[in-house]
């Protein structure tokens, strides 16, 4: 068995494959080139809603998102991904 572990969602979706397969265990990651993140979900998961300055800063960072076409039609953010190693 194996855990696919999807990056191209946010949170990260994380299913197990072959559950019934006992004779290998991996952690499979499947790792896009861009990911697109809903700004929302960066506010959650920062955990900072409420403070205006950080806020403030996220608008600045979707703005200039904007200005460059990362926005997709749904408002979310184009960005890159980085694979590093523990």
């Amino acid at each position: 068995m194996y855990l696919r572990v999807d990056t191209s969602s946010t949170p990260p979706s994380v299913e197990v494959v072959e559950p019934d397969d006992f004779t290998s265990f991996k952690v499979v990651v499947l790792t896009p080139s861009h990911s697109w993140v809903d700004p929302a979900d960066i506010a959650a998961l920062a955990g900072r809603a409420g403070d205006t300055e950080w806020e403030h800063n996220l608008t600045g960072m979707i703005g200039y998102a904007r200005s460059k076409g990362w926005l997709d039609e749904r408002g979310r953010i184009r960005a890159h991904v980085e694979v590093q190693e523990p």
